[in-house]
């Protein structure tokens, strides 16, 4: 079944502020932070990312698409964005990282890519901006080999910012940007992958200061969340990332239909 195209108005947003997007959500000492909070967890989920072969599906500006190549990895970067990927490109730029990723334009919601010979599948920042995630999440698990890991973030209801996330799905947008928008509820998230045949293998949270442009001076009340909770208590973090693998009876379907 197609998933539902695009918000255009979103598309327009990003392709607008693709030039200061990264100035506005991770420059100064508390988008630096957040920003480090989420490569640590990603470098921890991954292992040893040395000739991994990643899709990463919503790479904007290319920050996390720069690490995993720091890392090893060999990276397809996409974007529905062009603007993005632009900014995403001029990142290497008179660098000399190997294996230099390759680039190209694609919406979640139009994956025509085999994802079966990847060995990671990598969405930062993406689920809670779709209109569709569980029919996303279900399109791309179809495509999953049985050694595909995919990885994704979510914005956790659950969490220390409940009331701002409460009226963000009440307004169906967030509450710095017009842009779709939408937290998600650990169950609701379990629910999804189980309904997509995915066995969830790992979760881990992680706090970041909302826009730390203006609300820089909260910074020490998230660092000391993160130190309390973070470990012990991920669904409480308000990014979430999870790792998960198709389920033992979706890899024993796809190997009977492949004989």
């Amino acid at each position: 079944m197609p998933l539902a195209p695009c918000n255009e108005k979103d598309y327009r947003l990003y392709d607008a502020s693709a030039r200061h997007y990264d100035r506005i959500r991770f420059t100064g000492i508390a988008g630096q932070w957040g920003h480090r909070r989420q490569v640590e967890i990603l470098d921890n989920l991954g292992g040893d990312w040395r000739g991994k072969r990643v899709l990463e599906i919503g790479c904007g500006t290319g920050r996390i698409t720069e690490m995993l190549v720091r890392w090893g990895a060999r990276v397809t970067a996409t974007d529905i964005s062009g603007q993005m990927l632009e900014r995403a490109r001029s990142r290497f730029a008179g660098q000399e990282l190997s294996p230099v990723p390759s680039f190209r334009v694609m919406s979640v919601s139009d994956t025509d890519i085999d994802l079966e010979p990847f060995d990671y599948v990598i969405m930062v920042n993406v689920f809670g901006r779709l209109s569709n995630p569980a029919e996303a999440i279900e399109a791309i698990a179809s495509r999953m080999a049985p050694t595909t890991r995919l990885v994704f973030t979510f914005p956790c209801l659950t969490s220390v910012l409940f009331p701002f996330a409460f009226l963000v799905n009440t307004r169906g947008r967030s509450l710095s940007r017009d842009v779709t928008s939408r937290w998600y509820t650990p169950k609701t998230i379990a629910a999804i992958c189980h309904r997509a045949n995915l066995e969830i293998l790992k979760v881990h949270g992680n706090h970041y200061v909302p826009v730390p442009r203006l609300l820089f001076w909260m910074l020490p009340f998230f660092w000391v969340c993160d130190k309390l909770l973070a470990v012990h208590f991920p669904t409480r973090c308000p990014s979430v990332s999870i790792e998960c693998a198709l389920s033992s009876s979706a890899t024993r379907h796809s190997s009977r239909t492949r004989q």
